[in-house]
């Protein structure tokens, strides 16, 4: 039987998904209604696995949009975070300052606990992210071998 959600958790998928959906559509251009439209995928995952499942799957999804959208620039983010607020919409604005907070956690907690976190780091060691130092690199790289090991 699926997990239940908080209340909470109930609201951060809901708030994820519709940015999610705003993004595969106007960001990716992808045809929301073609079946590998991450939102008609996220039912699919839903109805399999539950929603606390889908949640995980749909964090780790908008970590990878914020590491597309990393190096654009002010005015780009300006306007994208305008049109998803007209829609009443999570801005990227708000998921970028989610990312970096996640990104501090896991450097003050000094593990990676969970499938999301290590996608997050290793987005990070990939070479796309402007926010890390060589030192934190290398902490970072040690971070995903133990996780490695340990999983």
């Amino acid at each position: 039987m699926p997990q239940q959600m908080s209340s909470i958790m109930e609201q951060e998928y809901a708030e994820l998904l519709a940015y999610l959906d705003f993004y595969s559509t106007y960001v990716s251009g992808v045809d929301p209604l073609d079946p590998i439209h991450p939102a008609n995928v996220m039912k699919q995952i839903v109805d399999k696995f539950g929603r606390a499942e889908a949640l995980e799957g749909l964090k780790q999804a908008i970590n990878d949009t914020v590491e597309d959208l990393i190096s654009q620039p002010p005015g780009y983010v300006e306007k994208l975070d305008a049109a998803l607020r007209d829609r009443g919409i999570i801005t990227f604005s708000e998921i970028r300052r989610r990312y970096e907070l996640a990104y501090k956690q896991i450097l003050k907690c000094g593990s990676i606990r969970d499938e999301t976190e290590y996608d997050l780091i290793t987005g990070i060691l990939a070479g796309y992210s402007s926010i890390v130092n060589e030192s934190e690199r290398a902490l970072l790289a040690e971070l995903v071998a133990q996780y490695e090991k340990n999983s």
